[in-house]
């Protein structure tokens, strides 16, 4: 105990590194836990899209029209507050979202579950994780 105790009181700023990661990491699970919406793999999605699951992609026009999920819907991030209502008939089905690496997706989630969706997913890894998969794509 003595030299742990001695430790910190000459690795101060370690001690602190340390203390400040297990926080981030505590913080981050807490948030996972208690998000109203699921992060699924790949091959979790492609069990849910078999299940009848809708699939929306919040990527650019461009991006959607380079390769996308088959069957997927395209409303780009910035225009879904505005273009919600077009998903209306989908609220109690599952509903899947990516975008490109599955950032921007988190945001998406937290709209639709505002505007009273209740079966949302997002893409883990978005479309990249999709595609390292060698899941297949169409193409407009």
């Amino acid at each position: 105990m003595l030299h742990l105790l001695e430790f910190t009181h000459h690795h101060p700023y370690l001690i602190a590194a340390a203390a400040a990661i297990i926080l981030l990491i505590i913080g981050d699970e807490l948030l996972r836990r208690l998000r109203k919406y699921q992060e699924v793999a790949p091959a979790q999605g492609v069990l849910l899209i078999n299940k009848g699951a809708t699939v929306l992609d919040i990527r650019s026009a461009k991006e959607f029209g380079d390769g996308h999920v088959i069957g997927a819907r395209n409303i780009p991030a910035a225009e879904l507050g505005s273009r919600v209502a077009e998903l209306d008939k989908f609220k109690e089905q599952p509903l899947i979202i990516y975008c490109d690496s599955g950032q921007t997706s988190h945001g998406a989630a937290g709209v639709l579950i505002k505007h009273g969706f209740r079966n949302v997913h997002t893409l883990k890894g978005g479309i990249r994780a999709w595609r390292s998969e060698r899941f297949p794509l169409e193409r407009d």
